[in-house]
């Protein structure tokens, strides 16, 4: 989960760098400022390691360097550009598509956001890639196959949909636009109206989706939510609490979401925040929450913050495991590209409770079944939490389902959890 308030280190460089010795002492200056922050904000930072900040080449390998481990996977350095580009605009570089690996190590497509150039060409959930400019992509070298996060990197795919087909095809990596909300419908049987929907992020574009698909689902007049969480690696604290809020509805207005807890040094900073009313909320007794290990951070926090105040569920395999946020740090001088991004807090809910490292586990375990669309209810996932609600759902054959792992990157690229 991030909090996106861009705090400015101290740090004041030379505009213009016109030697080897003025960049040598930018360098100096930066590492050591972004030392300093750590020593300062960081949640472990009584943990850290000694080092000399000056060794590293930069903010990168420094951070990387000191970051506690275990349990810290997440603190990470990236650039101004791409922080904002994702935060404020629903954007990355990148194909468009979501992965996962199924137990004979298969990368099959998980997602696919409705602007990318794979969605134009008919490839969606379900379709394998069976190599990357000839290779056979694996969880040990799928990383470095798909390539930088720069625009222009081609690459060349070999598809086989999932009748059996196959395609080849070069992509090229662009901007592209994300869509929060993947997919959204409502089941209506007997007196049970069941809304769906999959969320891949909380990020700025996201309270606008959410806000339009909460207008439909109440005026459809839903009594039961099923949420999709399995490819959600989190985002901003601020959607997170407005998603909870508009599934808490009024009861829950005023009270505690969750509070913040800082480390010794910033105890005045811990405070708590509250559900807000929302026009569009829905008064529901209960949700339940489709998670796989791709569930993190501010996804989990919702789970976490709601189960003090209404009845939650969760169907498929235990989340991810991280019950702590980070601040998004820049440089006044504007020539510094970098943005520090450290875990600074945990959230804990009402009843205190948010140590959930090892992930929260599920109440129904269920495949992240690939060989389905999102909404079949031959998909193992929304069928077994059709069930859980007690709502009849149409059979599915346990023996033709294909499970997956999701398959994200690091740092910024986890949190967007897209290729």
């Amino acid at each position: 989960m991030n909090w996106h308030k861009i705090l400015s280190l101290a740090v004041i460089a030379a505009m213009v760098l016109s030697s080897c010795d003025n960049e040598d002492e930018q360098k100096v200056n930066v590492n050591q400022e972004v030392y300093n922050l750590m020593d300062d904000m960081y949640y472990w930072y009584d943990q850290m390691p000694e080092v000399d900040p000056n060794a590293y080449k930069d903010p990168v390998e420094l951070v990387n360097a000191l970051r506690v481990y275990p349990p810290d996977r997440w603190s990470y350095v990236t650039t101004k550009a791409e922080f904002d580009a994702y935060y404020n605009q629903g954007a990355y570089v990148g194909f468009g598509f979501g992965s996962g690996f199924s137990a004979n190590n298969e990368l099959y497509i998980t997602f696919v956001f409705k602007n990318s150039p794979l969605a134009a060409m008919g490839i969606d959930r379900g379709w394998q890639i069976i190599s990357i400019d000839g290779q056979t992509p694996t969880s040990e070298n799928f990383s470095s196959l798909i390539g930088p996060s720069e625009v222009g990197v081609s690459k060349k795919f070999l598809f086989k949909s999932p009748e059996g087909s196959t395609m080849e095809q070069i992509f090229t990596k662009s901007q592209i636009e994300m869509n929060s909300v993947l997919m959204d419908s409502v089941y209506t049987t007997g007196t049970f109206r069941v809304g769906y929907f999959v969320l891949e992020s909380f990020i700025g574009p996201t309270e606008a989706e959410l806000t339009g698909l909460f207008s439909k689902f109440k005026e459809e007049g839903i009594n039961e939510l099923v949420v999709d969480l399995r490819y959600n690696g989190g985002g901003e604290v601020g959607v997170a609490k407005y998603l909870a809020s508009l599934i808490a509805g009024s009861s829950a207005f005023g009270k505690v979401f969750g509070t913040y807890y800082h480390n010794d040094k910033h105890q005045g900073d811990n405070s708590s925040i509250t559900f807000t009313y929302e026009d569009n909320s829905i008064p529901l007794n209960r949700v339940v929450f489709i998670t796989t290990s791709g569930t993190a951070s501010a996804s989990e926090l919702v789970i976490n913050g709601l189960k003090p105040h209404i009845e939650v569920s969760l169907v498929g395999s235990k989340t991810h495991g991280k019950p702590v946020g980070m601040y998004s740090f820049e440089f006044r001088d504007p020539s510094i590209d970098w943005v520090i991004v450290p875990i600074c807090f945990s959230i804990r809910n009402s009843n205190n409770e948010g140590d959930y490292f090892d992930g929260i586990p599920v109440d129904v375990s269920a495949a992240d079944d690939i060989t389905h669309p999102f909404g079949s209810m031959d998909e193992e996932s929304l069928n077994a939490a059709f069930t859980h609600l007690g709502v009849t759902a149409k059979g599915y054959t346990r023996k033709a389902a294909v499970g997956v792992q999701p398959f994200v990157g690091k740092g910024l690229q986890g949190e967007i959890g897209a290729w």
